[in-house]
């Protein structure tokens, strides 16, 4: 009867140590590594349908997710980028986030995703000028009076000619790029109850008093949150789609792209703001047509803020376009955004990789 292959390698390394009593050992030890390669190609080769499965599953898994998708796109340059975005995550779309025959319900709840995005916290205050003045009517520190308010913007005089990776105003922050370990800043906080970075409450007042001076009403809504409080949002969203029909891999996923997953928002930083006005509260898309957000459009590149999700850059952002997301860059930076219609990943592409 002709042996196996396992028979073999037994047989060979017991012959060569019964013929030199000095090769005891190494032949045990050879004989012991060969038959381990022997049980492990054994293995892979009677599950090898499973693994490959598994393997296109994650590939699969990889290259369409949100969190991915974004830099699949801009390292490739793939040219159908966008379209395949809206193909694949736009929340318009049911094939975002069901696989099986479109479900009428579904199709509902991420249509109303499409019409009220919710990176804001729900149930934020809100904040005028006036409400976060009070604390400096006596306090000339800071230097927000009308003095500064003649000042023109659109210049810093600590600007230099480049730009610089460390710099705190320029740190990218998305899905790809979480909020590292060692990230540091201090809170300015309002006698209101706003808190943000305090290197930016100066340009943000600014900001708010000159659109005063347009006739215009800004309202602050959810600036800086808590790692803790953004988690809470993110999963709060996720029930919701989840009572309403979704399972959890599609509540995620459809989460996702109108909430920062925690630990990759820039209100944790303090850096970004939820501004809309006092006749427009809601963060909906419709601010981009009142005279507030067109203002905000035009002219908040001169105080060092920039629209942080923009139209048409879905496939790169990550994030659904919204009107009222912004974000401080500083003043040089956020002005060359504008002049070159960048959004911050490509900006950091172009300028500081």
């Amino acid at each position: 009867m002709e042996k196996t292959f396992r028979q073999k390698i037994i047989s060979y390394f017991t012959g060569a140590a019964k013929k030199n009593r000095l090769l005891k050992y190494p032949c045990l030890a050879g004989m012991s590594v060969a038959l381990i390669f022997y049980y492990m190609g054994m293995h892979f080769l009677t599950n090898g349908k499973r693994y490959a499965s598994m393997f296109f599953v994650a590939v699969f898994f990889m290259s369409s997710c949100s969190f991915s998708f974004a830099v699949f796109a801009e390292r490739t340059g793939f040219t159908g980028a966008q379209e395949t975005y809206s193909a694949v995550v736009e929340p318009s779309d049911v094939s975002l986030a069901v696989v099986e025959p479109v479900n009428p319900v579904v199709e509902e709840i991420l249509e109303e995703t499409n019409v009220v995005a919710s990176e804001h916290d729900e149930e934020a205050e809100t904040f005028t000028l006036d409400d976060l003045l009070k604390q400096h009517e006596h306090d000339h520190s800071m230097g927000v009076y009308d003095d500064h308010a003649e000042e023109q913007p659109g210049t810093d005089a600590d600007a230099e000619s480049g730009f610089d990776n460390s710099d705190w105003r320029l740190v990218l922050i998305n899905k790809q790029h979480p909020i590292a370990d060692d990230y540091d800043f201090k809170l300015g906080t309002f006698t209101s109850g706003m808190r943000c970075d305090e290197r930016v409450i100066e340009d943000l007042l600014l900001m708010m008093q000159a659109a005063k001076k347009d006739g215009l009403n800004l309202v602050v809504r959810s600036p800086y949150r808590t790692s803790d409080h953004q988690e809470d949002n993110f999963n709060r969203r996720i029930k919701s789609y989840m009572r309403q029909g979704l399972s959890y891999m599609e509540a995620y996923k459809a989460t996702s792209i109108v909430i920062t997953v925690p630990g990759c928002s820039e209100h944790e930083v303090g850096l970004a703001f939820d501004i809309t006005s006092d006749s427009f509260i809601e963060l909906k898309k419709g601010f981009a047509d009142t005279e507030e957000g067109r203002w905000l459009e035009a002219h908040s590149y001169e105080y060092g803020f920039i629209l942080r999700y923009p139209s048409g850059k879905e496939y790169i952002t990550g994030i659904e376009y919204e009107p009222w997301h912004f974000r401080y860059v500083g003043r040089e930076a956020a002005a060359t955004m504008k002049d070159e219609e960048l959004c911050l990943e490509e900006f950091w592409d172009k300028y500081l990789l």
